[in-house]
C-alpha cells in the first residue's frame, strides 16, 4: 500500500508516475465480495475523470481502462498496470480493516505508588462512607447523598463477579444527567462506556469488550418494553443471543445470529410516569429529590460556580482521588454466612428478585470495604474469600429502606409527591374538601396531569367525590382517612429491624464456631503399646498385591528345592507354586516346564494335568526331548 495516501476512512487517495487517483467516500469493508467506489482520475492538467463502478467486475474495469486510454491518448499497458495497482492495493487495505476493525487498545488508568498507598489509606479508614458524601459534595452532588453512595457503589462493583445495576427515575429537568455526568468523571476512562441513548436493537450490535468489564452510562434510556428487556436478559443471564432473517446478494434468505456476552453493570436515567413495578426489572430504581429544598441548593451552586468562587483545582483532585480508590479494588470472593436470617417485608411485590437485589447489594457493600475485612481461605480449594459484616447489612437496609418502600407503594412516584403536597395545603387551607380549580389556583399544573392524579389517588380510594358536578363546577373532592403510607413504613422498618436483630444475635455463635474450626484439636497422650505383627496377604485375599520376581524359573526351583528337605520325593503341580510365588498359574506351569526340559525335574501326565518330581542326583539323566506320544509315556 506504498501508493495509498490514507487521510481517514473516507478519503483515499491513489498516486502513481501517471495518474493521481482520489477514493471518494473510501471503500465498504463490510462488503468483502465487491469493491463498488466514487474514482476522480486526474492525469496533468487535464479536467478530472469521475467514475463510480466496481473494481472487481472485469466488464466496468476494461471500461474504465478503455476509456481512460481514448481520453488522454495513453498506452494500455501503464494504464491497465494502474488500475490493477489500485485494485490490489484497496483489497490489502480492505483485509487489513477487517482483521484489525478498530483500536481497541484503550488508555489504562495507571496509579503511582503514593497515589496506591493513599488509596488503600481512604479505603481502611472506619469513616469511609462519612468520606465519600464529602467528596460528592466537593465536585458537585449536593442533597443527593445516599442515592449518590448507592450509585457509587454500584460503579465499583464492575470488578465484581456479579454487578449491580441502577436505573434513575425522575422527570425532566432534575438533574438525572448533570448526576450521571458527574460520576461518569469519577471513573477511570478504562472502565466505563458512555451513551448519549440506544436504540432499542443497538444492544445485540455491540462488541463485548464495550460492556463487560465496563459501567455502561445511558443518560436517556428509552422507558420502553422493547428496551428494558434485552437490558433485563443480560444482566440476569450475562448474555444476549438474537437470530433474525437476512437476504444475501442473491435475495435468498438466510439465518443470521448475533450474540452478545458480558456482565453488564448498568448506571442508566429515565423518565417514566408509569409505575416502573409493574415491569419486574432486575434493576434498583433510585428515585432523585426534586424538593423544593434541593432546587434552591442547586440553584445556590450554579450562582457560586458562575461568580468563580468554586475551585476547579479541588474538583479534579477530588475526582483523581476517587478514580485512584475505584482502581484499588480487587477482584474477590464473596460469602454472606447471614443470608439465610435475611427475610423481606410482607408487604414488599416481587419478592424473589427483590431479595436477590438486597442480597447481590450486600456483596456489593462487602466487595467495596474489602479492606476492611479478613480474607479466609478455603482448606480443600484454596480459594481466598472475605465474608460479610453485620455492618455491611446494616448500611444495605438503611440506603435501601427507601426503595423497598418504593417498590411496596400502591401508588407511582409523582402521584405520591402530590398527594404529599395535597395534604400539606389542606392543612394549611384548614379544609377537607377541594377541587380541582382550587388546585390549579394555587399550584401550576396541566389540567390533564392533574386529571391523571385525581384519577390515580381515587382508584386507590386516597380521595372521594362528594359532590359537584363534572360537565359544570367540577367534582367536589375529599380526602379519606386512609394511614395507609405510615403503617407500610412502619411495617417495614420494623421488618428490617426484627431481622438485624436476628444477624446480631447470631453473630457471637458463628464466631464462636469458626473459633472451635479454626483451633488445633488437643493431641492424646499416647500409650506404650506395641504394634502387633501385620500378617501379610494371603493371595487369595482382596488386598492381595502381587509381587514382581526377576529370578523366574530359578526362583521355582529353590522353592522346590525347599519343599523338598522337608516333605522329600513329594509330586508338585503349578498351583502349588502360585501360592507362594505369587505370580499365575499360566507362568508357574511354563517355569516348570523348562525345568523339566532342562532335566531338573520329572514329569508324569495323569488326571488330565503333569505331576512334577524332583531328580535324583543317582538316576540316570532323563531326556529332554519331551515324549510326543502320552500313551506310551503312560506305559
Amino acid at each position: 500500500m506504498k501508493n495509498l495516501n490514507i487521510h481517514n476512512s473516507r478519503f483515499i487517495t491513489y498516486s502513481d508516475n501517471t495518474f493521481t487517483i482520489d477514493i471518494l467516500g473510501g471503500v465498504d469493508v463490510q462488503q468483502i465480495e465487491r469493491m463498488v467506489c466514487t474514482l476522480r482520475i486526474t492525469y496533468k492538467n487535464y479536467p478530472p475523470l469521475r467514475s463510480t463502478l466496481d473494481l472487481y467486475n472485469d466488464n466496468q474495469s476494461d471500461k474504465l481502462i478503455r476509456t481512460l486510454c481514448d481520453k488522454w491518448e495513453l498506452k494500455l499497458l501503464e494504464t491497465s498496470k494502474s488500475v490493477h495497482t489500485l485494485t490490489t492495493q484497496l483489497e490489502s487495505y480492505k483485509l487489513e480493516r477487517l482483521k484489525y476493525p478498530k483500536n481497541h487498545q484503550e488508555n489504562t488508568f495507571e496509579l503511582s505508588e503514593e497515589e496506591t498507598k493513599q488509596a488503600k489509606n481512604y479505603l481502611t479508614d472506619k469513616n469511609l462512607i462519612k468520606n465519600l458524601k464529602n467528596d460528592f459534595q466537593q465536585i458537585g452532588i449536593l442533597g443527593e447523598n445516599e442515592n449518590a453512595l448507592i450509585l457509587f457503589l454500584a460503579m465499583a462493583s464492575h470488578q465484581y463477579e456479579n454487578p449491580f445495576s441502577v436505573l434513575c427515575l425522575a422527570k425532566s429537568g432534575i438533574g438525572k444527567s448533570y448526576l450521571l455526568q458527574k460520576l461518569s468523571e469519577c471513573m477511570p476512562q478504562n472502565a466505563v462506556s458512555f451513551h448519549t441513548q440506544i436504540s432499542e436493537n443497538a444492544l445485540y450490535y455491540f462488541d463485548s469488550h464495550q460492556i463487560d468489564g465496563k459501567v455502561l452510562f445511558i443518560e436517556d434510556l428509552q422507558w420502553t418494553h422493547q428496551m428494558l428487556s434485552p437490558l433485563a436478559t443480560l444482566q440476569t443471564q450475562g448474555k444476549l443471543i438474537k437470530t433474525r432473517a437476512t437476504k444475501d446478494k442473491d435475495g435468498m434468505l438466510h439465518s443470521t445470529t448475533f450474540e452478545v456476552t458480558g456482565k453488564l453493570c448498568l448506571i442508566a436515567c429515565a423518565y417514566s410516569e408509569k409505575h416502573y413495578d409493574s415491569l419486574s426489572l432486575p434493576f434498583l430504581c433510585l428515585n432523585l429529590n426534586h424538593s423544593h429544598t434541593q432546587d434552591f441548593n442547586v440553584m445556590e451552586y450554579q450562582k457560586k460556580i458562575r461568580a468563580g468562587l468554586i475551585n476547579k483545582d479541588e474538583i479534579t483532585a477530588t475526582q483523581r482521588r476517587l478514580k485512584c480508590v475505584l482502581s484499588s479494588l480487587k477482584s474477590t470472593s464473596i460469602i454472606n454466612p447471614y443470608a439465610t436470617l435475611i427475610n423481606l417485608p410482607d408487604d414488599i411485590p416481587h419478592p424473589r428478585k427483590t431479595l436477590l437485589l438486597l442480597l447481590n447489594f450486600i456483596d456489593v457493600i462487602t466487595f467495596f470495604f474489602q479492606y476492611q475485612r479478613e480474607q479466609t481461605a478455603d482448606e480443600s480449594t484454596g480459594e481466598i474469600f472475605i465474608k460479610t459484616a453485620p455492618e455491611d447489612i446494616e448500611l444495605a437496609f438503611k440506603l435501601l429502606k427507601n426503595s423497598l418502600f418504593r417498590r411496596a407503594d400502591e401508588l407511582s412516584t409523582t402521584s405520591r409527591g402530590f398527594y404529599g403536597w395535597l395534604k400539606k395545603y389542606l392543612t394549611e387551607a384548614k379544609t377537607n374538601q377541594f377541587t380541582a380549580l382550587d388546585i390549579r389556583k394555587v399550584k401550576r399544573i396541566h389540567p390533564r396531569t392533574l386529571n391523571n392524579y385525581l384519577n390515580e389517588l381515587k382508584l386507590f380510594s386516597y380521595v372521594q367525590i362528594v359532590g359537584g358536578n363534572k360537565h359544570r363546577e367540577g367534582f367536589i373532592y375529599k380526602l379519606t382517612d386512609i394511614n395507609e403510607l405510615t403503617e407500610l413504613q412502619n411495617s417495614i422498618e420494623q421488618s428490617l429491624k426484627q431481622t438485624f436483630d436476628k444477624i446480631k444475635a447470631e453473630q457471637p455463635k458463628l464466631s464462636k464456631k469458626e473459633q472451635e474450626q479454626t483451633a488445633e484439636p488437643e493431641q492424646e497422650p499416647k500409650e506404650n503399646i506395641q504394634a502387633e505383627p501385620k500378617e501379610e496377604p494371603n493371595f487369595f485375599d482382596k488386598n492381595y498385591k502381587r509381587k514382581r520376581i526377576n529370578e523366574k524359573e530359578e526362583h521355582t526351583l529353590k522353592m522346590i528345592l525347599e519343599l523338598e528337605a522337608k516333605q522329600p520325593e513329594r509330586e508338585y503341580l503349578s498351583s502349588d507354586f502360585t501360592a507362594i510365588t505369587g505370580r499365575s498359574q499360566t507362568t508357574e506351569a511354563r517355569y516348570l516346564k523348562i525345568l523339566w526340559e532342562q532335566g531338573k525335574l520329572n514329569r508324569e501326565w495323569r488326571n488330565r494335568q503333569y505331576y512334577y518330581t524332583l531328580v535324583k542326583t543317582s538316576s540316570k539323566q532323563v531326556s529332554k526331548t519331551p515324549l510326543s506320544n502320552l500313551e506310551t509315556q503312560q506305559t
